[in-house]
């Protein structure tokens, strides 16, 4: 089977915690690579951000990256892509001419849905979609000020959501949360709705010795860590949890914050707020900022973590919480999004009130008071048995095979694994 992923700005091969890099980048790449080690020819396309990258990058065997060009190449934010969404369009369907066609397309994110329904309306691909987070609950997470001067951009993300919804042969939701809102507010048919959770890969995602972490990091051995991974955007809450740092220091006083994510420290300009918010709750040298790292490498700093701290206004699912059970350390998060559902169990970790840094700061304090040998193994066997990889990638194959099979009957066989040279 040939598979076209769609990732409009998340490059499955870019680094995770960069300013434009998440977890929509990891969950393309991996279910990329597992579902070609199945024997499926995966394609995916993005935009071409970087220079530095080549054209086209394999991934593993039989998966590669397709960058195409849209503007001039470099980075833009997300908010920007509306000025270069026709160029990529074009792009997209350059490229399944190209190639001879997929059997299935797989749109990531509301831009890679309007290229998706581009390409079907000139050629009749089965379409798939994961929405990855949805604009009525971003624009509510970001505060009403910010969401009214965007007002004409949410609407047509809306708009677009609920028209993929509508077209699309299937809908992937991660958590059931997510699942019911695309069902009662988008108006997404259920036949077509699938709740499908991302894996996460143990192999590299498991449990290392934390003393040898700490040592391999730089880390103090004796300190209790709270671990922050992701981007450093206002709806990550990282503004939440270093105000929450400063009351746990008072009660924890050794402890220190790492965050693993943002533009790397040697390459800042300035200072910039987060360092000014450090500076102004006097929290020089107990707040550590390491930059992006490797996604193989996060799994050192959440073994070498006593607790990670997920303070989202906004979460569609949450992966760094799984990818922190995966490594056996427990996670305090907000009650929102897809993190309602996969922090729910509380051997796992603690829920806390979203934009509350008291109620955040309380909640670390307690695990970090109390111990977290006895959360380690209910966080391993959470994550082995609902976040499993494998089946993960067997499912969204599944529904790959349901819906490409009256395409393919109607083609007469399945698109040969070869490819043109572009």
């Amino acid at each position: 089977m040939r598979i076209l992923h769609i990732s409009d700005h998340a490059d499955p091969l870019a680094t995770p915690g960069g300013e434009f890099c998440g977890g929509q980048n990891v969950y393309v790449r991996e279910l990329a690579r597992r579902l070609a080690d199945s024997g499926c020819t995966v394609d995916v396309v993005t935009r071409w951000a970087d220079r530095r990258l080549a054209r086209q990058e394999p991934i593993a065997p039989g998966a590669r990256t397709v960058r195409v060009p849209a503007g001039p190449v470099g980075p833009l934010p997300r908010e920007r892509f509306g000025e270069v969404l026709d160029e990529f369009c074009e792009g997209v369907v350059g490229l399944h001419e190209e190639t001879g066609g997929y059997d299935v397309v797989h749109s990531h994110y509301w831009y890679s849905a309007v290229a998706a329904l581009r390409l079907g309306e000139r050629h009749p691909v089965p379409l798939v979609h994961t929405h990855h987070s949805l604009g009525a609950m971003r624009r509510a997470a970001i505060g009403r000020d910010a969401a009214d001067e965007a007002g004409e951009h949410f609407a047509a993300r809306h708009r677009i959501e609920r028209r993929i919804g509508l077209r699309a042969a299937a809908v992937v939701a991660s958590s059931p949360g997510e699942l019911a809102d695309l069902e009662r507010q988008w108006g997404t048919p259920r036949h077509t709705l699938h709740m499908v959770p991302p894996g996460v890969d143990t192999a590299v995602l498991t449990p290392r010795d934390p003393a040898l972490a700490r040592a391999e990091l730089g880390l103090p051995g004796d300190a209790p860590v709270v671990l922050f991974v992701g981007r450093l955007e206002p709806r990550k809450g990282l503004a939440d949890l270093v105000s929450a740092f400063a009351l746990v220091r008072r009660a924890v006083p050794g402890a220190v914050l790492v965050v693993v994510g943002g533009e790397a420290p040697e390459r800042r300009a300035d200072p910039g707020p987060l360092a000014a918010l450090v500076e102004r709750h006097g929290l020089r040298g107990s707040v550590d900022l390491r930059g992006p790292v490797p996604h193989a490498a996060t799994a050192r700093y959440y073994s070498a973590a006593d607790v990670t701290a997920v303070p989202s206004h906004y979460e569609p699912f949450g992966l760094v919480a799984v990818e922190s059970m995966a490594c056996g350390t427990p996670v305090v998060a907000t009650r929102v999004g897809g993190l309602r559902w996969s922090v729910a169990d509380p051997s796992v970790g603690t829920l806390v009130p979203p934009r509350n840094p008291a109620a955040l700061a309380k909640a670390l304090v307690d695990v970090l008071t109390s111990g977290t040998a006895e959360r380690r193994q209910a966080c391993l066997d959470r994550a082995t048995s609902v976040y499993c990889a494998e089946r993960w990638a067997d499912d969204i194959r599944a529904i790959y095979r349901r819906v490409a099979a009256p395409h393919i009957a109607a083609t007469g066989a399945e698109q040969p694994p070869l490819r043109r040279r572009l």
